[in-house]
């Protein structure tokens, strides 16, 4: 590979496999000021375009070791190099073999013996028209970064104003905020180990916060009650589930949309004996599985009012062998089954937040 009045103007690649060739069309050229290269083979031809800056291809037809047109098909259907314009070079000025080099991507197709003038005055159109190409590139890529920044702050902006919402729970009930933030980190976990997308996990880690948020609408008398609810009372508490999916439903938000789905079936069980529609199996939405699991474990292992905080193997031995009130059956097998496989680190999590208040803390 050499080069010709490198560094200056625009650059153009000529891929011959005759040497002699590729000088004479080189001198054709030497006024115009061009940065130019040297192509032998149709593998040099794809290598040095992925690897350098190239405004222009000038290729021959017969390109040794692999076709010229396949060249051609293989530079368009590439995204980075896609724009750069190819002309074809060829002895025949059959009108079938043009149409061929054409419908392959080439961008124009010149007879040899060529003509300087003609050769200098296509190659400026074409460069011409890739300027402004690159230019429209240039300015698009920019309008993309500008969309995603803002997109971006519009996002921080969701998550603030819905972290303030829950943050209202907290005023109530000290205990709930350090179990509302464990259950955004359990839900999290849990969805990366079983493989979601991006997307998911991030929106879960938020969406999974509001699970309770309907627990703003439920009184105080019954909310921080010290000793068991009646029928009536538990009724009562059972309607947080609807109240949170009509805080949170509507929005356009991503964190607004599985933050209601949340809300309204955390608590439904895999066999359809949940609350608050009795749902069954995979009806149930995923990531109100996840949270399920994840706000019954920290449940479990949270001092109450009403019971004493439990030690992390007997809360696995509730979960996974079940103590009448909860079953395994109440969860979908495939997350227990995770859960149970990954229990060291959902263990970690709750040893690792804020030590549980002493106050009294909410119902599940």
């Amino acid at each position: 590979m050499t080069f010709e009045n490198s560094g200056y103007g625009s650059s153009i690649l000529i891929a011959c496999g005759d040497e002699s060739e590729r000088d004479i069309t080189a001198a054709l050229l030497s006024s115009e000021n061009y940065r130019v290269m040297y192509a032998g083979t149709g593998q040099e031809v794809l290598t040095l375009s992925a690897g350098e800056k190239i405004d222009l291809i000038l290729m021959d037809i017969m390109m040794p070791g692999m076709d010229s047109l396949e060249i051609v098909r293989r530079l368009k259907e590439d995204e980075h190099t896609s724009c750069i314009p190819v002309l074809i070079t060829t002895l025949s000025a059959e009108k079938k073999k043009i149409l061929k080099a054409l419908k392959a991507g080439a961008d124009d197709v010149l007879v040899k013996p060529l003509d300087g003038d003609e050769l200098a005055a296509r190659i400026h159109n074409f460069l011409r028209s890739k300027e402004y190409g690159d230019f429209l590139n240039y300015y698009n890529d920019s309008l993309k970064i500008e969309i995603k920044e803002r997109a971006t702050k519009l996002d921080e902006a969701y998550r603030e104003t819905l972290v303030t919402l829950v943050r209202a729970s907290e005023f109530r009930d000290e205990d709930t905020g350090f179990h509302i933030n464990r259950i955004g980190r359990y839900s999290c976990a849990l969805a990366e180990l079983l493989g979601m997308d991006e997307d998911f996990i991030k929106t879960i880690l938020l969406a999974a916060l509001m699970h309770d948020v309907g627990k703003i609408g439920i009184p105080d008398s019954i909310l921080l009650k010290h000793s068991k609810l009646n029928d009536e009372e538990m009724k009562v508490m059972h309607s947080h589930c609807m109240l949170g999916a009509e805080i949170l439903r509507g929005g356009n938000s991503r964190y607004l949309i599985m933050g209601a789905e949340i809300a309204l079936s955390h608590h439904e069980h895999w066999d359809g004996s949940g609350y608050p529609e009795g749902l069954i199996g995979s009806k149930i939405p995923l990531s109100a599985r996840i949270t399920q699991i994840a706000d019954v474990y920290d449940a479990l292992r949270s001092k109450r009012p009403y019971k004493p905080a439990l030690d992390h193997a007997t809360t696995m031995h509730i979960l996974t062998e079940g103590d009448g009130r909860t079953m395994p059956f109440h969860f979908d097998p495939d997350i227990l089954s995770v859960f149970r496989d990954n229990a060291d680190m959902f263990d970690s999590i709750y040893n690792s937040s804020n030590t549980v208040s002493e106050k009294q803390g909410h119902r599940t």
